[in-house]
């Protein structure tokens, strides 16, 4: 375990400038042999910017607050020559030296695959993204994303239960978006934050492509759901290609501005993930498919009914699929009345089981 004065240390390169999180970082710890040592460097070891500012009180301020969280909230903060390190990160031509990390890092050491697209999604890829890391949550595989707004969002929500990854741009206290904020809270209970940046630096927009390269490093393969002609997805494909792993995309429909970087990815040899099976069998998992249901059949319309409900809620909610249905439809499929219908859609809403589209149509959670 690091003591807390090497960590302060740590911290505190990490918050000089030309030093950060990066080679300069990991020289002047093997050079120096600790982080306490390294801050004492001369200013042509350690940069002239640094040397200049690494005593001020602005550092310290910053360094302080850096400490407090990370004692606060419980994160763990991993170096590069640590064991519990991801040894999948070292692939990289440039891992980070340090990771900080909050939640479950067992999840480190199981099969991983990145489910991945874009803010703007549709219902159809929101479908899509919670059928795929669903399933692959139920066959064991760990769900890595980065917990934007849209195809991240639903993946994470879907797999909280198997187990997810977030892997954040900003520092490991910031919820980014403000809106996923439930989710960063139950992702930091349940499963696992990850961040290279110190904690209190705000998502800004350079650091979402760095943060892509981490998410394409961790998984075995990259399954793209969603994507524009200009997605920040994409940049995690390119990644994901340089390391060798595998590209999946879902077909999307023709002319929809949200299908044109799926459909050129399949356009240009990735391979489509219809099913769960198709991600298991490209990353190498093929026996977690055939050693049972790795996935819903078409609608979801197999997996286990929630407990807790009422008769009719449970006849309603196995008429529910991931598709969206019309209140109408439903109340043909399941031969009762709209009032006592509309009664069950509420029951089923509330356990968060269903949930409400546009046009009067219902889904499953």
């Amino acid at each position: 375990m690091i003591t807390e004065s090497e960590l302060r240390a740590l911290l505190q390169l990490c918050a000089l400038p030309g030093v950060g999180n990066g080679d300069r970082l990991r020289t002047l710890l093997r050079n120096y042999g600790s982080a306490r040592a390294a801050l004492s460097a001369p200013a042509a070891a350690i940069g002239e910017a640094a040397a200049l500012v690494r005593d001020s009180a602005v550092i310290r301020r910053r360094v302080e607050a850096s400490l407090r969280t990370v004692l606060r909230t419980g994160v763990q903060v991993l170096l590069e020559t640590d064991l519990r390190y991801p040894t999948r990160l070292l692939h990289l031509p440039d891992p980070p030296p340090v990771l900080f990390a909050r939640g479950r890092l067992e999840l480190l050491e199981r099969p991983a695959v990145a489910v991945v697209g874009a803010r703007q999604s549709t219902e159809y890829g929101e479908s899509a993204a919670r059928l795929l890391a669903g399933g692959l949550s139920q066959a064991g595989v760990v769900v890595v994303s980065g917990l934007a707004r849209g195809i991240d969002a639903q993946a994470h929500a879907a797999a909280l239960e198997g187990g997810t990854i977030a892997v954040l741009a900003g520092g490991i206290d910031v919820a980014y978006p403000v809106q996923n904020t439930w989710l960063y809270e139950r992702i930091a209970r349940e499963g696992l934050l990850l961040s290279e940046m110190a904690p209190g630096t705000p998502a800004l927009k350079h650091l979402f492509p760095r943060r892509n390269r981490l998410i394409a490093a961790l998984a075995l393969g990259v399954t793209v759901v969603e994507a524009s002609a200009r997605s920040g997805a994409l940049i995690t494909v390119r990644h994901a290609l340089d390391l060798g792993r595998e590209v999946l995309a879902v077909p999307g429909p023709i002319g929809r501005k949200t299908s044109v970087g799926t459909n050129a990815l399949l356009r240009d040899g990735a391979t489509p993930a219809i099913e769960v099976r198709d991600i298991l069998e490209a990353v190498g998992l093929g026996e977690l498919a055939r050693r049972g249901p790795a996935a819903e059949t078409e609608h979801g319309k197999s997996a286990p009914v929630p407990a807790g409900l009422s008769p009719v809620a449970r006849a309603v909610w196995a008429a529910l699929g991931h598709d969206p249905m019309h209140v109408d439809d439903l109340a043909d499929a399941c031969d009762m009345p709209p009032s006592v219908l509309l009664s069950a859609l509420l029951e089923l809403e509330l356990a968060g089981h269903a949930r409400q589209v546009s046009g009067g149509r219902y889904t499953r959670t």
